[in-house]
């Protein structure tokens, strides 16, 4: 009995040992990112209590050496020289070596030119044409007897853009509307796009009750809403939001025709709290006058575009020039973010709590929470409006204000700044 318990004790400890190990090894996996940029001449900041050596080629020995200042970066030792060089400008695949001896992970490592952008934090409106009639929904129509009929039921889906009807294009839903109308209850061929596949489907709108014909269709065309700008550089493109625009209906990213920015201002502010997101409320003003931006491109990464010349020599002037800080710089502790939402530009206090280097979902990068008191009093925390707004550490833009945490309104996450860049 007692070699049995024995046994079973020690096979506990190597079980413990083995788990302890995994852990050890996920946790050594995760601290280490799958892809960096550094600009040139720049120190690669890994964590120095990783007991990994690095090396680029064969016979190319990767090594830390003292860069001053505390820090340390990765050069190239040439053994036939003995000489030293920062790596250069372009692409470098980097392997991690576990006591230098056993590789355990490939580095992705792009050195790019220095590069600096203005910081943005001002709160806009944004408004956004559908590619097509974006379909949302579908519900039976009340016939004239009585009955009820769904022509467009499992023939159109929520999410599907129509963008012509019998080989006539369309962007707006009053011109689909009007050739439901015109074809009397005559079979519509309708030309949409379903994903990334463009398809046709054919549709018998019905006569509703009113004496209106009708596909069932739930749709819109259009999008508008507040965000906060994140950057924009010296050539006038901008990148804000952090995320993308995508529908509350379908949750799918909105395939945009065109986009535009316009002057908003904020009046009131609904405070987040405990399960219920809060958000900023404000009023866009509209019009060829209040125009301060063209939006090109709605990504999952944010939205971009070119801002307009006088919008960009008034901000220009009262804005800041910061430079780049890549993830592996980024520290736990604190750090800001920037917003005129409340009228003015300030900086609010916030803390970094853990970085993610590979998180699932590439916008949630940084966690952190709010301990500004300003903020709190003013906000309640992160809510709607302020996705976008810069988060700024060490006198670097790192980042951007992504999503709050539904359960914390004083917790949220964000992007990091190079991610935005890599649209």
């Amino acid at each position: 009995m007692r070699r049995f318990l024995k046994c079973a004790f020690e096979n506990l400890i190597w079980i413990y040992l083995c788990i302890l190990l995994c852990f050890s090894y996920g946790t050594m996996m995760d601290a280490i990112p799958d892809r960096v940029y550094l600009e040139e001449g720049q120190a690669l900041a890994l964590d120095q209590k990783l007991p990994v050596v690095l090396a680029e080629t064969p016979g190319e020995q990767m090594v830390m050496a003292d860069a001053g200042a505390g820090t340390f970066a990765l050069v190239q030792e040439r053994k036939a020289t003995g000489s030293c060089d920062r790596l250069e400008a372009g692409f470098h695949r980097i392997t991690c070596y576990l006591f230098g001896l056993f590789p355990v992970k490939e580095v992705e490592v792009s050195v790019v030119p220095e590069k600096s952008v203005y910081a943005g934090g001002q709160v806009v409106g944004i408004y956004g044409a559908t590619q097509g009639i974006l379909v949302l929904g579908s519900s039976p129509v009340e016939t004239p007897d009585g009955s009820f009929a769904e022509p467009a039921e499992h023939i159109l889906r929520a999410g599907d853009y129509i963008t012509a009807v019998d080989g006539k294009e369309i962007t707006k839903k009053e011109e689909l509307v009007q050739l439901v109308q015109e074809c009397q209850g005559k079979r519509l061929i309708l030309l949409l796009w379903r994903g990334s596949e463009q398809i046709y489907v054919s549709v018998t709108p019905v006569m509703a009750k009113s004496g209106t014909y009708m596909m069932g269709l739930w749709i819109k065309d259009d999008m508008a809403g507040i965000g906060t700008l994140t950057y924009f550089d010296r050539e006038q493109d901008f990148g804000a939001l952090g995320h993308g625009i995508g529908d509350g209906e379908t949750g799918e990213l909105l395939r945009l025709l065109e986009g535009r920015l316009y002057r908003a201002e904020v009046f009131g502010v609904q405070k987040g709290e405990r399960g219920t997101p809060g958000e900023l409320k404000g009023i866009v003003y509209y019009g060829s006058k209040n125009k301060i931006g063209q939006v090109s491109e709605n990504s999952d990464l944010g939205i971009y575009g070119k801002l307009a010349d006088s919008y960009y020599e008034k901000i220009c002037n009262e804005a800041t020039l910061y430079p780049l800080g890549y993830k592996q710089e980024i520290k736990t502790g604190p750090a800001v973010i920037l917003s005129d939402a409340s009228g003015e530009p300030a900086l609010y206090h916030i803390v970094i709590d853990s970085i993610d280097y590979t998180p699932a979902d590439s916008n949630k990068g940084i966690h952190f929470h709010v301990d500004d008191e300003n903020l709190l009093a003013f906000t309640g925390g992160i809510v709607q409006g302020l996705s976008g707004s810069p988060i700024i550490q060490g006198g670097k833009l790192v980042g951007a204000v992504t999503h709050v945490l539904v359960s914390d309104p004083a917790r949220g996450y964000g992007i990091f700044i190079e991610n935005m860049l890599e649209h």
